[in-house]
């Protein structure tokens, strides 16, 4: 892979004091970013933002860079996201979405025990993600999801 993509921020309205959104064209992909680490009141409120922002544009590829945030949230925000928010957010979308998510090493080898089987590639109805410590395999990662699976209504 080439250089990084120059991103297009998106508009302030879309923005959180404590996340960052920004959209790239060319890997076409949401990436999601916090400074610190956040609570689970914090990260329910990016996830509105990051469907909000995936449907303006929409983008069914995220990169969300999560390094930043304590070691393990609770159960039930695990829940709500499994069960109530990627069903809505491929609802919304049209597709399944595809996200990789930027994780310290220390939860990157934890996932096996919380029944994540496959880290790099799991899959249900609503979401097809990838874990991974590093960004450039984590964008690969997505490159390869667009050329199997592009955009609704890009054809």
């Amino acid at each position: 892979m080439s250089s990084s993509p120059a991103p297009q921020r998106l508009s302030a309205s879309l923005e959180l004091p404590f996340y960052q959104v920004t959209l790239y064209k060319a890997p076409f992909v949401l990436r999601g970013r916090n400074p610190r680490a956040l609570s689970a009141e914090e990260v329910t409120e990016t996830c509105e933002l990051l469907l909000a922002a995936a449907a303006q544009h929409r983008c069914p590829y995220w990169l969300l860079d999560g390094r930043a945030n304590a070691e393990h949230q609770p159960v039930e925000l695990h829940e709500w996201m499994r069960e109530e928010y990627f069903p809505r957010v491929r609802a919304v979308l049209g597709q399944q979405l595809q996200v990789a998510f930027l994780v310290k090493p220390a939860v990157w080898h934890g996932l096996r025990e919380r029944g994540y089987e496959a880290p790099q590639d799991w899959a249900s109805f609503a979401l097809h993600a990838g874990w991974f410590t590093e960004e450039l395999p984590a964008l690969a990662w997505l490159q390869r999801q667009q050329t199997a699976r592009p955009p609704a209504g890009s054809l």
